[in-house]
């Protein structure tokens, strides 16, 4: 069950660290505040998935143990 919340939590942390950066650049305006938090968000978005597509980062689940069928006599 985890493994399936994983990738959702860790987008959510993503956007959430952003947006938290995106509020210490602060502008009165709050056309700017989104502008400023959706490029944030594009360019790490960017980078993770750069990144992940030249292996440095990998999101793997676990896979199950495999089994084998009893032989039959």
């Amino acid at each position: 069950m985890l493994s399936t919340l994983q990738p959702v939590l860790l987008g959510g942390a993503i956007v959430f660290l952003i947006s938290l950066a995106g509020a210490y650049i602060e502008f009165n305006n709050r056309l700017v505040n989104a502008v400023v938090d959706a490029v944030l968000f594009v360019v790490v978005f960017g980078l993770i998935a750069h990144f992940a597509h030249i292996g440095v980062v990998t999101a793997s689940a676990p896979t199950p143990a495999a089994t084998t069928a009893p032989a039959t006599p």
